[in-house]
């Protein structure tokens, strides 16, 4: 049972950093995502790593469009943009990695998303702008540091907006939080080369579950 328990959170947490990738293309491509999806993501900053990965993000069902496309490219099936998707997940997987040598950035990151939180709280919202502007500011003060630096591909016109520029970085942090609970859960890059298969069968059976909810 324990082994399935973490089957599971690793399966999660390799959605959440799907969506995450997911949300920062339509960002960067159409200047827009969903908000429910993006606010889950980030709201995930908040919450104790101690619990499961459901609890974390509420439940598997707000990760819905991370479990499809994730779902999608372990089974090979086209899915659009399909390559920066996946060079996304990689680079904060790598970058996650790369961080846990960094105590000093370590003890910033978890510093300052206390305070933020508290300035969540008294704006009554994880997605006030001031909130992700904050989330935004803490990745520039310490992820954006580090080499290599993920390069989001999109339209000028929408990246260069200060609003998106915010997103996108407070959703990569979620992203990087994301890498590190698959890696504190089990999740090794071996396993999407060699369990591939098994991985794809237990992803597409949590989207059976979530479709029947």
């Amino acid at each position: 049972m324990p082994h399935l328990i973490e089957q599971r959170n690793r399966i999660l947490a390799l959605a959440a950093m799907v969506q995450v990738a997911y949300l920062v293309q339509d960002i960067a491509r159409r200047g827009t995502a969903d908000a429910v999806e993006a606010k889950t993501c980030i709201a995930s900053l908040f919450k104790d790593s101690g619990k499961d990965v459901e609890e974390i993000f509420g439940d598997s069902g707000k990760l819905r469009t991370g479990i499809i496309v994730l779902t999608s490219l372990l089974q090979g099936t086209q899915v659009g943009r399909a390559k920066e998707l996946i060079k996304y997940v990689a680079s904060l997987i790598a970058l996650e990695r790369k961080l846990a040598r960094y105590p000093a950035m370590l003890e910033k990151i978890g510093t300052e998303l206390p305070r933020i939180q508290r300035q969540s709280d008294y704006f009554g919202s994880v997605m006030h702008d001031n909130v992700i502007a904050a989330i935004s500011g803490l990745y520039g003060d310490t992820i954006s540091n580090m080499k290599p630096r993920i390069i989001v591909l999109g339209k000028n016109t929408f990246l260069q907006q200060n609003s998106n520029t915010n997103k996108v970085r407070a959703l990569l942090l979620s992203g990087i939080r994301a890498a590190h609970l698959w890696r504190t859960h089990g999740g090794k890059h071996l396993q999407l080369i060699l369990r591939r298969r098994s991985l794809a069968e237990q992803a597409e059976t949590m989207l059976h579950e979530i479709s029947r909810i």
